[in-house]
């Protein structure tokens, strides 16, 4: 089955495209995220869920835990449970990946104030 881009979803510094809906396993869940030019997702964390990335195109700062990346395409990260992450695009252009939420049973993003 070839994934489908429907419609992308506002999220303000960022959009998102779900992918596969009601066609993969219970727990899963896969979507598009594109973060819009010069625009930073804060920290935060998932209570249960892990989150594969794959970068499709763009480059940005992408912290996981203590270490930030200079994430660009190609590369693959895993963000596990309760683990702190954020994204910084200072280009541009759009930072756009691919996610896979393994364990994923619903929102359970815990959004932190600096």
């Amino acid at each position: 089955m070839r994934a489908e881009i429907r419609e992308f979803i506002d999220r303000d510094t960022y959009r998102k495209a779900p992918l596969f809906e009601g066609e993969l396993p219970k727990g899963s869940y896969a979507q598009i995220v594109e973060i819009k030019p010069k625009q930073t997702v804060p920290k935060h964390y998932h209570e249960k869920q892990y989150e594969l990335f794959y970068i499709i195109s763009g480059e940005a700062k992408l912290g996981i835990g203590e270490k930030e990346y200079e994430a660009k395409p190609g590369d693959i990260y895993l963000v596990k449970p309760k683990t702190v992450h954020w994204v910084v695009n200072e280009r541009e252009e759009p930072f756009r990946l691919f996610v896979v939420k393994l364990n994923y049973f619903g929102e359970d993003s815990v959004w932190l104030s600096d």
